[in-house]
């Protein structure tokens, strides 16, 4: 029928005119949000640039510059590159989001000056009539005007389950019809409609950071606090030293590049962002690299049923024909019979996939399905007339034996479906056959919940769908626990908090309980990841402490949630945990190496009024250590493989463990400092040439004891750093000495044997009782610790 013929004689509007969609547009009542997708690349660069630390460096450059100490700017090769690479990065993620959006922008058919034409969804005004067909989106919240439909509200409600939609029924944006087709009208536009009223709510919540960042950052606070007034009263000793305004501020200068652990900050981004790449060629988007951590940390996984462990599709699992008809004749009638749909849901298209779909016979009369009626029937020309649906509203008798079958099926979460032959439309037939249908699970769902147990994750389920159904599917997959389901539609939310711990899987559940759900986990002392791909999930996975999202979900979704599946496939997950595990694991341990020369550095500032002494070492002295002994080594023990769970906080095990190393590196320096005062032929320079060589040796013993126990990849880090050393020097001695300033060290070499050789065995020794120290460390900690708490539960 033409459109003009169906505006008159079903009263369908003839929709907006041309001028009236340009009025509405110019006053701002169209769909579009004008949201941008996260930060602007100005906002990414800028948070990467303007911080403390990154101000910090500057002042040091401008004043290296400003003396002409151009040779200790070495620090620059591990600043630069972290600002770089954390911004490419950033940038990186924006972009591949943008792309996922734009490939998934929708269209709409709308009536303008009587004619049907296809816009873009954001395009569309306050008022305007659209068409809506099986399989298409709703672009806006609108009530319906014409038509008869079933709309699956999943992305907004979790409920799988199709509503029905006839005249006067309110439609919202986000969910989208799975059978029949309606006119609607537009009552809501852009940020008025439903599901971004949802956003909005989104926003409030701030998704907590990880562990690992939080730790850094608490980290940068203390030598951030520490290093002005430090600096300061080391400015004084090192004037008192040097009498030289220059060798001062090079002296200052050193001690602050030594305080600031910079290159553990490089390791931390060069490791998670070779993390996120991998993770990439295996279609995963990573928005938030410190993700990768909080997920590889948690011990509670929450999942959503639809779009998470099934796919959102039915598959046919079982036929029983009943009355002796072939298998060839029964499968040619039902792909006559799905021929015959004019719109196709999740039900036919299973049954499509099964039987086919044959189109060339003649429809004599049909009985369209409906939600009320539960089934439809249809006379085909040379085939008969047949009937299918739920058994009960089939009109069909039901024996003993084939209700067996139903509540067999029913038991395992999959639906039957009652196909009956009649001598006229409308009466009572006789039974064909019965087909099983269940929910498809998505491939590789059962080996990643395996997966995930294994590790002592527990796992939960929480829907908009009915608990029972839910804990069947659940149980399919081998989730623990799955019998223990509760209905969440008549509860209160103290039951709801009470129940969170106790129960595994949990039906009808509302965004906002999915909300309160996820809150009483983290509060209990959980780390929680959330899966979801609807509107629905939104509150829920911005309250998570790892928000999953699928590529297939809603673009609502996809914008809060740190890490994005972009083939949709649940089975990447356990790449994601392993990968996270690798990267924290490693990292910790290589901070050690950096925590070392930081609190050396520390150590050694704090001992300079007892010796009235300049610090010990140039900034470009630095380097031998850094590059030779810290940075290189942590970095090739960063990509390790390592898969053991992640425990304990970090900032703690690394500062226990850095400190022994950290006394050993201070020792023979303290001691060279108040020797240097007592022996008249020890210049400053030749001081400080004897300090490099202390700590770079002493320092690669400490690489030695923290690479055992001993694999090929550790003995050759440890190879590795023994001939880069070895080389640096040679090469410093010989042909650039201005790089470490070494030659100076001969003058006074017997002194410095003297000192290197207790200092080799003081080092030893706090290798061996290593063990009893950190325990010694650690306990003292957890006493403070504890008394801090019991201090605030007082309060």
């Amino acid at each position: 029928m033409e459109i003009t013929n169906l505006i008159e004689a079903e009263g369908i509007p003839e929709g907006l005119t041309k001028d009236e969609v340009q009025k509405l547009t110019a006053e701002g009542k169209v769909n579009n949000s004008n949201e941008k997708v996260g930060k602007s690349y100005g906002r990414i660069l800028a948070d990467n640039l303007f911080t403390y630390f990154n101000l910090v460096w500057l002042i040091v450059t401008t004043l290296l510059v400003l003396t002409k100490s151009y040779s200790n700017l070495t620090f620059l090769a591990i600043v630069l590159p972290n600002i770089i690479i954390s911004t490419v990065q950033e940038m990186r993620a924006k972009k591949t989001v943008e792309k996922l959006s734009m490939s998934t922008e929708p269209q709409a058919t709308v009536i303008r000056d009587g004619e049907l034409i296809t816009v873009s969804a954001a395009s569309i005004v306050l008022g305007e009539v659209v068409l809506i067909e099986s399989g298409k989106q709703i672009p806006a919240d609108a009530v319906v005007i014409s038509g008869l439909a079933e709309a699956n509200e999943s992305m907004l409600t979790g409920e799988s389950d199709a509503i029905k939609k006839e005249p006067g029924d309110k439609v919202l944006a986000g969910s989208f019809l799975v059978s029949g087709s309606i006119y609607v009208k537009v009552t809501h536009v852009g940020r008025d409609n439903y599901i971004h009223k949802i956003e909005k709510a989104a926003k409030s919540f701030t998704a907590p950071s990880s562990n690992l960042f939080n730790e850094l950052n608490k980290l940068i606070k203390i030598i951030g606090i520490f290093l002005i007034p430090m600096s300061l009263i080391l400015s004084i000793f090192n004037y008192l030293d040097t009498r030289s305004i220059p060798e001062t501020i090079v002296a200052s200068c050193a001690s602050i590049i030594g305080m600031i652990p910079s290159g553990i900050y490089l390791l931390v981004t060069l490791t998670l962002t070779l993390g996120v790449i991998k993770l990439s060629r295996k279609q995963t988007l990573v928005q938030d690299m410190y993700s990768i951590e909080m997920l590889a940390s948690a011990d509670v996984v929450c999942l959503d049923k639809t779009g998470t462990i099934t796919d959102g599709t039915m598959t046919v699992v079982d036929i029983h024909i009943l009355d002796g008809t072939s298998e060839e004749e029964f499968f040619a009638a039902m792909a006559a019979v799905e021929g015959s749909e004019s719109s196709i849901n999740n039900t036919s298209a299973a049954l499509i996939d099964r039987f086919g779909k044959d189109v060339s016979h003649t429809v004599l009369e049909k009985i369209p399905f409906s939600s009320k009626r539960k089934y439809s029937a249809v006379s085909i020309k040379d085939i008969g007339i047949y009937s299918i649906g739920a058994p009960h509203f089939v009109p069909c008798p039901v024996s003993d034996s084939m209700q067996e079958y139903i509540s067999s099926h029913a038991k395992e979460g999959e639906r039957v479906l009652l196909v009956a032959r009649h001598e006229a439309l409308g009466d009572t037939g006789l039974p064909v056959a019965l087909i099983a249908i269940s929910d498809t699970i998505r491939p590789g769902a059962k080996d990643t919940i395996a997966n995930f147990q294994s590790q002592g994750v527990t796992l939960k389920v929480i829907s908009g769908d009915n608990a029972e159904t839910v804990s069947t599917i659940a149980g399919r997959v081998g989730i623990k626990n799955a019998d223990k389901f509760l209905s969440c539609e008549a509860i209160s939310d103290e039951e709801l908090i009470l129940a969170a711990e106790d129960y595994t899987i949990f039906g009808r559940v509302t965004p906002e309980q999915k909300v309160l759900l996820i809150k009483t986990l983290k509060t209990n002392g959980h780390v929680v990841a959330m899966t979801g791909d609807g509107v629905n999930d939104t509150l829920a996975l911005k309250e998570s402490n790892c928000a999953i999202a699928m590529a297939d979900g809603s673009e609502v979704a996809r914008k809060v949630s740190q890490i994005v599946l972009l083939n949709s496939d649940f089975g990447t997950l356990p790449d994601v945990v392993k990968e996270g595990r690798r990267c924290i694991n490693n990292v910790r341990q290589s901070a050690v190496l950096y925590l070392m020369k930081t609190l050396f550095t520390i150590f050694i500032s704090l001992l300079l009024p007892f010796t009235v002494s300049s610090f010990p070492l140039m900034p470009k002295q630095f380097l031998l250590l850094e590059f030779c002994v810290i940075g290189l080594p942590s970095v090739l023990l960063a990509i390790e493989p390592n898969n053991e769970r992640i425990e304990g906080s970090f900032l703690d095990t690394a500062l226990v463990r850095s400190i022994p190393n950290a006394i050993a590196l201070t020792t023979p320096v303290f001691c060279l400092l108040i020797l240097g005062k007592f022996m008249p032929g020890v210049s400053i320079d030749s001081r400080n040439a004897m300090a490099m060589a202390l700590v770079t040796i002493i320092g690669f013993i400490n690489l030695l004891c923290l690479c055992t126990p001993y694999t090929k990849w550790r003995a050759m880090v440890v190879s590795l750093s023994a001939v880069l050393i070895s080389g640096a020097t040679v090469f410093s001695i010989l042909v650039l000495n201005d790089i470490f300033h070494l030659i100076p060290l001969k003058d006074n070499l017997l002194v410095f044997i003297i000192i290197l050789t207790p200092s080799i065995f003081i080092t030893m020794t706090m290798q061996i009782f290593r063990g009893k120290i950190e325990k010694f460390i650690q306990g003292r900690l957890d006493r403070q610790r504890r008394r801090r708490e019991e201090a605030q539960n007082y309060s």
